[in-house]
């Protein structure tokens, strides 16, 4: 009888392992202890300090640091730097950490930061960043002096973003970093290729700690559809920048999760207030009316985006919440139209090869149809679309703006100030006396309430000359397969990642 019980005993545990009474083993990455993360657009150069481009920016700023760092909640607190004090209004002492060591293993001193704030001056991104700043003096072999033409309120805030990144002078005077890196970040650059796959390994010696992953590979994968499949496969660990319709298919999938988050970025038309039709004031103002932007909303984002009234997201500071959006209404473009005399109201515009932006523009040329417009779309590649529109080759396009600081001055200066035309930002090639003067009063005025009047009186200017079509805030959608820990969201969506972790 022992015996029997004894059988069965056996034959029932063997019948509950085989029902799945001893875990599964999970099956191993093909990306090991790396992560690779896929994005839409490959980055227009690795300098840090030549465009304003979040597609360079998100992979550029994983090799760099800044003086400065912004945390999640806005305030600002030291990266590379170790103490710092305004000795006036134009004069900030800083004290640089000692042991930071770059990835060729030579240290960070006073020299390279000189270096880096001269080379900044050259270059399109980063010389809007630091206009206020007259020069910078070494002051011993870790501390500089920092003088300003004036009082800059946004001062620290502009230290901490990406585009101002510390770069080697020894290093950076013989290479060129547009498809090279070699800077402070947490990790070190393998292989750029032509951008398409970029490798990078964790640095050993990071100063903040080395990650604890190996590496990560940055791949560009333009179609949402050809992401998400990758994503699903196992293929890539990260995605960013997925369509809202995606959204639902990552939620569903046991093995992903999905952040989706707003971002501080507005979407917009940008007019070239050069070009006809858009000389035209009143043309201008017609376009507003004639988009049915909550369409777009509800139809391409399924409600992960919001219509926006200001080109200044409504999380940055400067903000003006009382301001009056466009909404939508056929009759009062068609007034405008009649009023502003232009005979010949077809244009073309220009989108980057991004499917949902290709989405946005198609529901815009229906909405124009509707009023005698015939709207050409014309989609380029990443890197001609930015040469294009930079150069002001273009009569409108389609594309969006991200508040890297989180403070309207990086927005309202680049974009529409008359002394960013061009490359630096202000490809609407706008110019208005009176709206430069409240945007450049608020970069020297101190009081945080003297400057959000400054802010809203060039808000209500921006809008009644629409050199660009404010559209939407949309929501950042980011694909993670469930492996992956510790990815910590920027709603600048340029995403610091040495703290990421592999759960096998």
């Amino acid at each position: 009888m022992k015996k029997i019980a004894y059988l069965l005993m056996l034959v029932l545990s063997i019948f509950l392992v085989a029902c799945g009474g001893e875990k599964k083993e999970k099956k191993a990455s093909p990306n090991g202890n790396k992560v690779i993360i896929a994005q839409g657009a490959k980055p227009k150069s690795l300098d840090p300090h030549m465009y304003n481009e979040i597609p360079g920016l998100a992979v550029s700023r994983q090799f760099y640091n800044t003086l400065f760092n912004r945390e999640k909640d806005g305030s600002i607190t030291p990266e590379l730097v170790e103490s710092y004090e305004y000795a006036s209004d134009t004069e900030l002492n800083i004290v640089l950490k000692k042991g930071v060591k770059f990835h060729d293993d030579s240290e960070l001193t006073a020299d390279d930061v000189v270096y880096s704030f001269d080379r900044m001056k050259d270059k399109p991104g980063a010389s809007i960043m630091i206009a206020e700043i007259d020069k910078v003096e070494k002051t011993g072999d870790y501390s500089v002096k920092i003088l300003l033409k004036n009082a800059s309120a946004p001062l620290l805030f502009n230290l901490a973003h990406p585009i101002t990144s510390i770069v080697n002078k020894k290093y950076a005077e013989t290479n060129d970093l547009a498809s090279t890196a070699m800077g402070t970040g947490s990790y070190k650059l393998i292989s750029y290729g032509d951008g398409e796959k970029i490798e990078m390994e964790s640095f050993k010696d990071y100063f903040a700690g080395a990650p604890k992953i190996d590496g990560i590979v940055f791949r560009s994968i333009p179609e949402d559809t050809s992401r998400l499949a990758a994503l699903e496969t196992g293929e890539v660990d990260i995605v960013y920048g997925m369509s809202a319709i995606s959204t639902q298919t990552i939620e569903a999938n046991e093995a992903l999760s999905l952040i989706s988050e707003p971002t501080t970025s507005t979407e917009y038309i940008t007019l070239n207030t050069e070009k006809a039709p858009f000389d035209n004031k009143d043309f201008r103002l017609a376009l507003n009316y004639a988009i049915d932007k909550k369409s777009i909303v509800d139809s391409i984002y399924l409600g992960r985006a919001k219509v926006a009234k200001s080109i200044v997201n409504p999380s940055v500071f400067g903000y003006y919440e009382d301001i009056e959006g466009f909404e939508f209404n056929l009759d009062k473009a068609k007034e405008l139209i009649q009023k502003s005399g232009v005979e010949n109201k077809n244009f073309s515009l220009y989108v980057n090869d991004n499917p949902v932006r290709l989405q946005v523009a198609q529901i815009i040329q229906a909405n124009l149809r509707e009023l005698g417009i015939e709207m050409k779309i014309e989609t380029l590649e990443w890197g001609t679309y930015l040469s294009k529109t930079g150069e002001g080759d273009f009569q409108a396009y389609l594309g969006g703006w991200v508040s890297g600081t989180s403070d309207a001055d990086i927005v309202l200066y680049p974009l529409l100030d008359s002394k960013s035309i061009g490359f630096a930002g202000n490809r609407a090639r706008y110019s208005n006396p009176e709206f430069d003067a409240e945007v450049e009063a608020a970069r020297v005025v101190l009081s945080p309430e003297a400057r959000k009047e400054h802010y809203k009186k060039a808000q209500i200017i921006a809008q009644e000359d629409s050199p660009l079509v404010v559209l939407f805030n949309r929501n950042e959608n980011i694909g993670i397969n469930k492996r992956v820990k510790g990815f910590n969201y920027d709603s600048t969506t340029m995403h610091k990642l040495g703290n990421l972790e592999i759960d096998e």
